[in-house]
């Protein structure tokens, strides 16, 4: 290392230039919020260097920055030069850095010298120096930014705006308060794709993730994902694995066929890593994806826009969602709610996937013609499987915390009402929990005493925890047990084979659950 003229710069069998040169073109940028450069470096060795995939180290998370230029130079010396973005957000822009817009630039300056190929500027800081900075950001390639945490307005403009900067790239995130906000990036990036500087775009929030996952096939030239499911540094960023393994960004193409899953918290919905399992396991050019909005009419827009082929509906949507549909299954008629549409031919198509994996788990441990089956719950999930057992002719029970709504279901789908207090009394083939009792973080509870109900099976839908402590005490009990994830699966697989026509990997399938609930927070 040597000084000239105040700037540090390094010496080596290599030029940095050459060393630089080397590095592949990356498609996606984690973003590594760390305490130190140490902590980065270690989780970099871990994924390795050689894949094509880059690194925004935010600087702004640095709890030091003393000998910030020494150390970085030889952090990525010792990882050969991956490609890395230098970004050191303000507090008032969003980010952690608390120092003034000279001490930014002098530790951008820094990066830069000490080999990072790319800096992050955010326009704020640019507008509040005299002269412009890009030149002391050299020989690192810049990014100018726009983050905007509040909505999506007329991103044209602003590029526009920002494209005037000599600058090599340039990053707009604005906040997505609805689906259709999507749809602006959408418009930015094609009307832009040909244009210099080179343009990022996406939408922050849940209800962006889907601007995130088709970053490429919208003409991105590249996307962020974050380290991990607990380290996110922006609302809707995905993990790198699940970018990788449950989205595969980096594989979508003009002829992959759209699906998702909306509902109000769609962004935590387990289904997209079932579905996306199944569809790489069958070689289906497909991706689904999690559409969370609190309109039904926000989704309509933002499906019909991009010719989705199929989806899944889940709270608040699926009743709603019927006016929208130009054929209904009868049996999804009657229940009242549709949580499966597919599209063929331009035709809106519904099913009720809930009510055939209730007859298809139960089929497999009793005969359900005449069984006595108890029900706990008279919601939507209750209704849909009372009225599946009884098109099966079995004898359905409902119990619920409301009399009055249990006895509302029973008239309903001919079934009998039985008081919340007596329901443990019964004697019947098979209890199910059709409550969200017993799901995490209140794992601890049990919708009903064992003790004195006499049964054979003990289904419960919850699904997290896998195991919940009703289905434990049933086990203990030695009784046969049906679980949530069971269920899931089952429902999930039946959609598969409505949009595809092929049987579904029912196995993947569970496993993709299973490692999904594996990484969930804990309860």
């Amino acid at each position: 290392m040597l000084y000239n003229n105040g700037v540090l710069h390094y010496k080596g069998s290599a030029t940095l230039e050459k060393d630089l040169a080397k590095s592949p073109s990356p498609r996606i940028f984690v973003s590594l919020a760390s305490p130190s450069l140490d902590v980065a470096e270690a989780y970099i060795e871990t994924l390795g260097t050689t894949a094509p995939l880059g690194f925004e180290l935010r600087l702004d998370y640095l709890q030091d920055h003393a000998r910030l230029e020494s150390d970085l130079h030889k952090m990525l010396a010792r990882l050969r030069y991956p490609q890395t973005i230098a970004t050191c957000r303000r507090v008032d822009a969003g980010g952690r850095f608390e120092g003034s817009v000279e001490d930014q630039l002098e530790v951008l300056s820094a990066a830069a010298r000490a080999g990072c190929q790319w800096v992050d500027i955010e326009i704020e800081s640019v507008k509040a120096v005299r002269k412009p900075p890009f030149k002391d950001l050299a020989p690192a390639k810049v990014i100018v930014s726009y983050h905007n945490y509040r909505n999506t307005p007329d991103l044209e403009a602003i590029y526009r705006r920002l494209a005037r900067l000599p600058v090599e790239a340039v990053k707009i995130a604005s906040h997505a308060q609805e689906l259709q906000d999507n749809l602006k990036i959408l418009k930015l990036l094609k009307s832009n794709r040909r244009h210099r500087p080179q343009l990022v775009a996406l939408a922050m929030g849940n209800s962006g993730i889907c601007s995130r996952v088709m970053a490429f096939r919208w003409g991105s030239p590249f996307t962020y994902a974050s380290a991990g499911n607990h380290h996110a540094v922006a609302g809707g960023q995905l993990a790198i694995e699940n970018m990788r393994s449950v989205y595969h960004v980096e594989h979508l193409d003009e002829r992959t066929q759209l699906y998702g899953v909306v509902g109000t918290h769609s962004a935590m919905s387990l289904s997209p890593a079932m579905q996306n399992i199944a569809f790489q396991a069958k070689r289906v050019n497909a991706l689904y994806l999690p559409c969370e909005t609190a309109r039904l009419i926000d989704f309509l827009k933002f499906a019909r826009s991009l010719k989705f082929a199929g989806f899944s509906i889940t709270m608040p949507f699926k009743r709603a969602i019927m006016k929208e549909l130009d054929w209904i299954d009868p049996l999804a008629e009657q229940i009242g709610a549709c949580n499966t549409v597919a599209i063929r031919h331009g035709k809106w198509m519904g099913w009720n996937t809930d009510s055939a994996a209730v007859v298809e788990v139960l089929t497999k441990r009793l005969r359900l013609p005449g069984s006595r089956i108890l029900i706990l719950g008279a919601g939507g999930a209750a209704r849909a499987g009372a009225y599946a057992l009884r098109a099966e002719t079995a004898d359905v029970f409902i119990a619920a915390r409301r009399d009055a709504v249990a006895r509302k279901l029973a008239r309903a789908v001919g079934a009998e009402a039985v008081p919340w207090e007596n329901a443990d009394s019964l004697d019947v083939d098979a209890v199910i929990n059709a409550t969200p009792v017993g799901m995490a973080p209140h794992s601890d509870a049990h919708p009903i005493d064992l003790a004195r109900l006499r049964t054979r099976v003990v289904f419960d839908m919850v699904y997290y925890p896998v195991e919940t402590r009703f289905l434990s005490e049933a086990r203990g009990r030695g009784l046969v047990t049906i679980s949530g994830l069971e269920m899931l699966v089952a429902q999930g697989a039946r959609q598969f084979e409505i949009w595809t026509g092929q049987p579904a990997p029912r196995a993947l399938m569970e496993q993709a659950i299973r490692q999904s609930l594996n990484h969930a927070p804990p309860g």
